[in-house]
């Protein structure tokens, strides 16, 4: 104040000047840490699932509408699918919930780096247990246990498995599927299994509502025939074939034995897409077919789901996207694998999809939701060959967290609508033959079957599960119980577009108060002075006092009145502002609402 007072500005002008600068910084500064992260735009490397109406997703990385890079976050999001979604920009983080993750174990890698930390969820109609893709010192220390989390209870237990250390903690990019019926899901290849010939086998898991007492799972091999494939970065997909279900998996790198067509520190060749590899449930069979057709290109860090024809004459495996690592490009097309005739089709042309000039997606997930919408979620997005440049490293509005395939069309979505049914495409007619609602005229391969065994696979189909989530929930009594290790503390959302809009204005008023304050004071005051020029000289003469001080000090805000600041994804917290003295408490619109600060 002292140097403000030798440079000749009088306390009007000093508390002007201090109204000033609280408006133009302090108000810019606070009001946008108090609306950052309003949407999630990006995502990588997350596992995911859809049980029940809820599509969850967790670990990996992500990307808000805060500026910042891909960072990590230590909750479990889900989105619920009950009503139409608008997936054509970032998603509002109203519509998400969330809750804690119950370890670090389970938060995924602290950067986007490639071979990342992805893993899966197993699931059945109520429950998702985390496997794989775990990073830290305990990541393959619950070899006995899995995380689960419960849908009904939203809590999060530690679960004992029966069956052996076999989980394979550390493992990341493998192939997986679950036959959400049993209950029974099935994980093999990745970086740590069938890694140059090492633990060729298959894990499977059994959730304890596939009629057992507690989960259990165990390590398949085959004594005779084919040992399955050792896949990286591929995809596999379950289908209701044969008497128990069949796994059909395809692409990435085969990690059997080192290739020929990279350099040192990359050893693995990409899989032809012609190779498809079918595993048999009931029987513990591998069988391998080739496929014909418009085979893609080579690829890896693709994604792929199933839609079945109404009579379950053909089921169609969608694939979009992917990376070519001889290339170095990413994938923008769509291609469909056509069972049991195992034809490939291209749904989208060349001209449509030129990686020079159209963006690709890569390290993305889908999930299908009632065989007519493909949710494609996260990914990286990258334009270019040789040296694609990233385009959503931070938060890019082109480029959407989620999209939606219609796949009865292949039309991409601007909405996901809860309510679509599924009918063969025109584009699958055309080849295998039929309509829409089946009868398709093409029930073999085009080369014949490589088994007989193979064909009589085929030939069985399995009931749908046809499962009522509605009445089972509505049966169901959510439990509170603790977990033996860790239950979630909480399940909160973050500011919706009413609580900003609240805060907003209660901050606008703020700084609207603080300038009018300064106003009334520096004309009073100069009102004053002018009175006191007015005065003849033998009248006495006062001195304004003196401050007691140098320093400028606010008293702070009462504890009790303190405007709470939601957790924004566990995104770090804005710097504390302390009021002016000349401000007043302002009460929020009845609209807004209080938010749970993080533990």
């Amino acid at each position: 104040m002292l140097a403000f007072r030798r440079v000749g500005l009088s306390l009007a002008s000093i508390l002007w000047l201090h109204a000033s600068w609280y408006a133009i910084v302090l108000f810019p500064a606070y009001f946008r840490s108090m609306v950052s992260a309003r949407s999630l735009c990006g995502i990588v490397d997350q596992r995911t699932t859809i049980v029940g109406d809820r599509l969850l997703f967790s670990s990996g990385n992500y990307t808000f509408d805060d500026g910042e890079t891909w960072q990590n976050t230590s909750s479990l999001y889900w989105l619920t699918l009950n009503d139409t979604i608008t997936v054509d920009k970032p998603i509002d983080m109203s519509l998400l919930e969330a809750v804690d993750l119950p370890s670090n174990t389970l938060a995924g890698g602290k950067s986007p780096v490639s071979g990342g930390a992805s893993g899966t969820f197993f699931y059945d109609h109520t429950t998702v247990y985390a496997y794989a893709g775990m990073v830290g010192p305990e990541a393959d220390g619950v070899n006995n246990s899995l995380y689960s989390f419960n849908t009904t209870s939203n809590t999060w237990n530690l679960v004992q498995v029966e069956g052996g250390k076999i989980s394979f903690g550390n493992n990341s990019e493998g192939v997986y599927a679950t036959d959400i019926k049993t209950g029974t899901s099935f994980y093999t290849g990745g970086w740590a299994m069938a890694y140059n010939g090492t633990y060729n086998g298959t894990v499977k898991f059994q959730s304890a509502n596939s009629g057992t007492a507690q989960p259990t799972w165990s390590f398949m091999t085959t004594q005779t025939g084919l040992q399955g494939p050792n896949i990286l970065k591929g995809a596999m997909t379950f289908l209701r074939k044969g008497q128990a279900g069949i796994l059909v998996a395809f692409g990435g790198y085969n990690t059997a034995f080192e290739g020929s067509d990279f350099g040192p520190g990359w050893d693995w060749d990409q899989r032809d897409m012609s190779d498809i590899w079918i595993y048999d449930i009931f029987s513990n069979t591998w069988y391998y077919q080739k496929a014909t057709g418009d085979i893609p290109h080579k690829r890896t860090e693709f994604c792929a789901g199933v839609s079945s024809a109404p009579d379950d004459s053909s089921f169609q495996i969608t694939i979009y996207g992917g990376w070519d690592q001889l290339k170095q490009q990413t994938f923008s097309d769509v291609y469909v694998l056509s069972l049991p005739s195992f034809r490939w089709i291209q749904v989208t042309k060349d001209t449509a999809t030129d990686p020079e000039t159209t963006p690709g997606r890569n390290r993305h997930k889908c999930n299908m939701w009632n065989d007519g919408q493909m949710i494609v979620s996260g990914g990286i997005v990258a334009v270019g060959v040789g040296d694609p440049k990233k385009l959503n490293n931070v938060c890019n509005q082109n480029y959407p967290p989620f999209e939606v395939l219609d796949t009865s069309t292949y039309a991409w979505r601007t909405q996901f609508d809860p309510k679509l049914e599924y009918s063969v495409p025109d584009v699958v007619t055309a080849v295998i033959g039929g309509s829409s609602s089946g009868g398709a005229a093409l029930s073999s391969p085009q080369l014949g079957w490589n088994s007989s065994d193979l064909s009589a696979v085929f030939s069985k189909s399995v009931a749908r599960d046809t499962y009522d989530y509605e009445s089972a929930s509505s049966s169901a009594v959510p439990t509170s119980t603790a977990s033996s290790t860790s239950t979630a503390k909480h399940s909160h959302k973050h500011l919706s577009g009413g609580a900003i809009a609240g805060i907003t204005v209660a901050v606008v008023a703020f700084v609207a108060l603080v300038l009018v304050s300064a106003a009334t004071v520096f004309c009073w005051l100069k009102r004053k002075k002018s009175r006191r020029n007015d005065r003849t000289d033998d009248q006495p003469i006062w001195h304004k006092a003196e401050l007691e001080t140098t320093e400028r000090t606010y008293p702070e805000m009462p504890p009790d009145n303190a405007i709470l600041e939601a957790e924004v994804n566990g995104i770090r917290n804005p710097e504390p502002v302390e009021l002016p003295a000349v401000s007043r408490m302002l009460e929020l619109p009845a609209t807004s609402r209080r938010v749970e600060l993080p533990p």
